[in-house]
């Protein structure tokens, strides 16, 4: 007297579906990462070229480029994070029992997204939402503008979180036999 269980098969179509979502997510990210660089290196090399050529100020660059700097990194940051790329010493975990890597991959990735909400998400809408209204000298922004990239890199990587923990319900676990690893062999990728 409950939800009907799903098949083996839907469980597959509601994984693909996943992936696909997380695939355009991350193509979505990766692209609005290289739009805020190529604007940041834009953005730096006008300030350059106004300040030594044309013996000019233009604050409003160097501004600007803080901004697009910030979003750039914390955009980046959650796309890292999807990614799998952020840093992870994993070497001793995976000699642990299959069961064990599993719980301590949920329990990582739980501990993330409780970060990203609770600080990212809910600190960074009280700090919108006392700072909406303060002007940005030299930005047609208000400093609140500014913030709303906290929550929305804190949604991202709870998102991210979220497809990383029902992944690791269904993805096969490698343990790790610890009297056959040769440390000679091991890349920083490895590790």
């Amino acid at each position: 007297s409950g939800p009907p269980a799903l098949s083996i098969r839907e469980i597959g179509h509601r994984m693909q579906a996943l992936h696909a979502f997380k695939r355009v997510l991350d193509a979505t990210l990766r692209w609005f990462c290289i739009v805020f660089f190529a604007a940041l290196v834009l953005l730096v090399v006008w300030q350059v070229f106004v300040r030594q050529v044309l013996n000019s100020g233009n604050a409003w660059t160097e501004a600007m480029a803080r901004v697009v700097f910030i979003w750039q990194g914390i955009i980046g940051a959650a796309y890292v994070i999807g990614e799998k790329d952020d840093v992870a010493i994993d070497f001793l975990v995976r000699r642990f029992p299959t069961a064990v890597v599993r719980g301590i991959e949920i329990l990582a990735h739980a501990i993330v997204a409780f970060f990203a909400i609770w600080v990212m998400v809910l600190g960074g809408g009280q700090i919108i939402a006392n700072t909406w209204d303060d002007t940005v000298e030299l930005l047609p922004l208000t400093q609140g503008q500014i913030y709303l990239g906290v929550p929305v890199a804190g949604v991202l990587i709870a998102v991210y979180c979220l497809i990383h923990i029902i992944d690791t319900f269904t993805k096969r676990i490698e343990v790790v036999d610890a009297d056959r690893v040769d440390i000679t062999q091991l890349t920083d990728e490895g590790i």
